[in-house]
């Protein structure tokens, strides 16, 4: 009579135990089979990181530039870029990608030059890593220069040394020339105080000619608490002789910059002030300044998926002033904020707009 209980019992617990391996197994599918939201289905086609790579889009939209847009990413594995403006007397359009160290390149490219009606034939293939052997294929029109290139870079610590031999062709002008370029730097923190220093030496040498450059920078940075900071930098450039070859050609320079931001926290309600940021720079050989400009940024955080940055800003160089509203998706499944950047400026010559992507830090 015991042993017929217990077999009764334990039919009930594996009655039990099959029931809720079901009911379990159920729950489980139907979670899986849940549909996920469409823009993260949409972004899982598109290989990882590919929202980083709008950084460094420009987009056009100024009747004296053009309309289009600059380094506009493909969604490959591969960092593949596409460029189209559409400029008022010619077309600019290029397709460019890089791929183990290497970056081939082929359009027309933008031509500052006055009353162009063409742009730039474009056509390279560069092979650049870190180190090693380099080598490069650059062929141009509408004046400027091509060249092929061969080199090795050799890196030691915080020095950088490339030697390389080359052929250029710009005009009537064919000429072979050897490169020589070194390159180094380094900073040093302590306490609220840090400091820069960075220099580049190069060299063009031609069969009749040569001209030789040295780079020196410097920058001193004050953080008195955590939510400022003090830049000031400068950069100074000598020059010796003259280059055969226009495009590979440097002139004297020099540039001082201070820049100031504060980023307090202050908060009311949805509003924040992100940081007020003051920058000034100046040229000594042309004893002017170039910009003098007073900009702050407030964000609009309705804790969702969309955040809007107003920033007023002014130069008092160029007597303009502006506003630029940035526009962010914010989402779990991106590691930066992304979106539509529109800047109207206005001064004495009237207004125009700048529009452009932008990304920022979460």
């Amino acid at each position: 009579m015991m042993q017929t209980r217990v077999l009764k019992t334990l039919m009930g617990l594996l009655r039990l135990g099959v029931v809720a391996l079901c009911v379990g197994g159920l729950a489980a599918a139907q979670e899986q089979a849940a549909p996920q939201p469409f823009l993260i289905r949409l972004m899982n086609l598109f290989p990882p990181g590919y929202a980083d790579r709008f950084g460094g889009v420009q987009v056009l939209a100024d009747p004296g530039s053009g309309y289009g847009v600059r380094g506009f990413p493909l969604p490959f594995r591969v960092d593949a870029r596409a460029t189209f403006v559409d400029h008022p007397a010619y077309l600019e359009y290029s397709m460019g990608v890089r791929y183990h160290d290497t970056s081939f390149v082929a359009g027309r490219f933008e031509n500052p030059d006055a009353g162009a009606t063409l742009g730039v034939g474009h056509l390279e293939v560069t092979h650049n890593p870190g180190s090693g052997w380099q080598y490069g294929l650059l062929a141009q029109d509408q004046g400027r220069s091509s060249r092929a290139t061969v080199g090795y870079v050799l890196v030691d610590g915080p020095v950088r040394l490339l030697s390389e031999l080359g052929y250029g062709v710009q005009g009537a002008v064919r000429t072979p020339y050897v490169h020589l370029e070194t390159s180094g730097g380094g900073s040093l923190s302590s306490g609220p105080w840090s400091v820069g220093v960075g220099s580049a030496v190069r060299g063009y040498v031609y069969p009749q000619q040569g001209q030789f450059s040295v780079d020196l920078s410097g920058s001193l940075t004050l953080r008195p608490d955590p939510h400022s900071t003090v830049t000031l930098s400068h950069f100074e450039r000598w020059v010796l002789g003259d280059s055969a070859l226009p495009d590979l050609a440097v002139g004297r320079y020099n540039q001082t910059n201070l820049d100031v931001v504060l980023s307090p926290d202050m908060r009311l309600g949805l509003l924040s002030l992100r940081n007020v940021q003051y920058h000034y720079q100046r040229s000594w050989l042309n004893a002017a300044a170039s910009v003098n400009g007073l900009a702050a940024t407030v964000r609009a955080d309705p804790a969702g998926p969309l955040l809007v940055d107003l920033t007023p800003h002014y130069d008092w160089v160029a007597h303009e002033a502006g506003v630029r509203a940035d526009l962010y998706y914010r989402a779990p499944w991106l590691s930066v904020l992304v979106g539509p950047s529109v800047d109207y400026l206005w001064g004495a010559g009237g207004g125009h707009w700048n529009v452009g992507l932008r990304v920022g830090v979460k």
